[in-house]
């Protein structure tokens, strides 16, 4: 596939992490959906509507309830804001976790994955999914920043995408084998 027509991307500084994440998130964003991947955003609606639920309980707490006359109830909105901001948090550390983008690749839902360690000079590129309820696919390539990024502090998108298409064929050679050692098990 070929760079698709993206503005270049600069971290504003090379020894910041969340510089360098960023950078390649919104090459991620920008990029791919104009590759013809398609997004897939059920987990992003999943946690905008947890979210409003929220937000309402919250609302309605502070604008419609009285203090001293409805204390239960401003205790049910407390409990209930509480309860579905930790499903949020849930959803972001369990499924989620560190992707910029979620994508279909071969029919699949794939979270596209950009992390680095701290104080590490690799980032890692990886792609995810659950297969099962146990088993999940997961590629990755880590390298060192290095090797996507100039010393004035551009992104060096043929690089990282070339790395990406890497990582999205090993991903449907995977997932191939997974499909047929299922039909074998049958």
């Amino acid at each position: 596939m070929e760079l698709p027509d993206v503005d270049d991307k600069k971290a504003g500084n090379l020894y910041s992490k969340t510089d360098l994440l960023k950078a390649a998130s919104e090459f991620f964003n920008d990029a791919l959906p104009r590759m013809g991947f398609q997004e897939d955003h059920f987990w992003t609606n999943i946690r905008i509507i947890l979210c409003m639920i929220c937000c309402s309980f919250g609302c309605y707490a502070q604008f419609v309830l009285k203090f001293p006359k409805d204390r239960i109830y401003i205790g049910v909105c407390v409990a209930g804001y509480f309860l579905f901001s930790g499903l949020v948090a849930f959803i972001d550390m369990f499924v989620i976790k560190t992707s910029v983008i979620c994508i279909k690749v071969s029919g699949q839902t794939v979270f596209v994955d950009v992390t680095m360690l701290p104080f590490s000079q690799d980032m890692e590129i990886g792609l995810r999914n659950r297969i099962g309820p146990k088993r999940k696919a997961e590629v990755s390539y880590k390298t060192s920043v290095g090797h996507y990024f100039d010393s004035d502090g551009y992104l060096g998108q043929e690089e990282i995408l070339a790395e990406f298409m890497k990582l999205v064929k090993k991903f449907e050679k995977e997932h191939s084998k997974e499909a047929t050692e299922k039909k074998k098990e049958k």
